[in-house]
């Protein structure tokens, strides 16, 4: 959607104006919970329509996923890694600034509160505020899904499906760059975290295999980068306007980066085999198709009846012998 100037809604009106539009409006009347179906649709149809790009947009997003892919092979070795990436927004921001750039911008940034927060010791002043516990409960997206208890079914399942994600993350990690991993460890964590975040108001912390791959792209190797990080959005978001001109397009561009080779060429599934190629192959279908917590569901499911298939056939085979 970033090779488009009026970004998703630009891309969304192109499908349903082509010959595919019947097949995405009927996906989303008979199979509403099929919203992955609709975004593939949306991918091929923008990757196989290169004469309907936005020309600016797209090629800003074009050169900033080489500059960055390449250019830190040719940075001065001085320069920390993840330069390129800063010269990328730098560069692409001042353009955006400078000329009349027709694509999405970040935006205007939400200003803080100066009053805001709660001091540490009188020394530190935190800018976040904590809530009352009576809101916890206060949620109105309960009526989307009916009740309370449905709605903690599907944030359980999509929890599930954030730790399965995180357990990834840390096992490639590990196996690719030595980073060693405890599952216990992240479950609580993560935990630890949702519930800071359900008394600050924030949406709940979850792992991202972007996020981790554009920190490794950039140099990262510890949780001391977790800290930096939240530290900076922290206490440089009074400043944070300067990033209301960047454009999406750069943006996406540096996740790209990171993401495209492992997307390209996902070695674990490609490797799998037997009941593993299976379940592996259908969970991240139906992940695309559908949604993460469908998607789990059918890995699940896939895993239960391929296991009792395998484990019925042993037994027949020692009756035999």
């Amino acid at each position: 959607r970033r090779l488009f100037a009026g970004g998703g809604k630009e891309l969304k009106a192109a499908v349903a104006d082509s010959v595919v539009g019947g097949l995405v409006t009927a996906a989303k009347a008979n199979f509403p919970a099929a919203t992955g179906f609709c975004n593939v649709v949306n991918l091929i149809y923008a990757v196989v329509n290169p004469f309907a790009w936005s020309l600016i947009p797209a090629t800003l997003f074009l050169l900033s996923t080489v500059f960055v892919m390449k250019a830190g092979k040719f940075m001065p070795s001085f320069l920390p890694p993840g330069t390129e990436v800063i010269i990328c927004c730098a560069v692409a921001t001042l353009y955006s600034m400078k000329t009349d750039y027709p694509g999405g911008v970040v935006g205007e940034i939400p200003s803080l509160d100066a009053d805001a927060g709660f001091d540490i010791f009188g020394i530190i002043k935190v800018p976040v505020e904590v809530l009352d516990y009576k809101y916890l409960m206060d949620a109105p997206i309960v009526e989307q899904f009916g009740s309370m208890a449905a709605l903690m079914l599907s944030a359980s399942l999509f929890a599930a499906v954030n730790f399965l994600s995180i357990m990834g993350i840390a096992s490639g990690f590990e196996a690719e760059n030595g980073i060693a991993w405890s599952a216990p460890r992240e479950l609580i964590a993560q935990g630890i975290a949702c519930i800071a975040a359900a008394f600050t108001g924030s949406a709940p912390v979850s792992g991202s295999m972007s996020r981790s791959l554009v920190s490794r792209m950039v140099g990262t190797t510890s949780q001391l980068s977790c800290l930096v990080t939240a530290l900076m959005w922290i206490y440089l978001l009074p400043y944070m306007s300067i990033m209301t001109p960047t454009p999406k397009a750069c943006l996406s561009a540096i996740i790209l980066s990171a993401v495209i080779k492992s997307v390209v060429y996902p070695k674990d599934l490609i490797n799998a085999k037997g009941a593993d190629f299976i379940i592996s192959w259908g969970t991240g279908i139906a992940t695309a198709l559908t949604s993460p917590t469908l998607g789990f569901g059918m890995g699940i499911i896939l895993a239960v009846v391929i296991g009792t298939i395998a484990g019925s056939g042993k037994g027949d085979k020692k009756k035999t012998a």
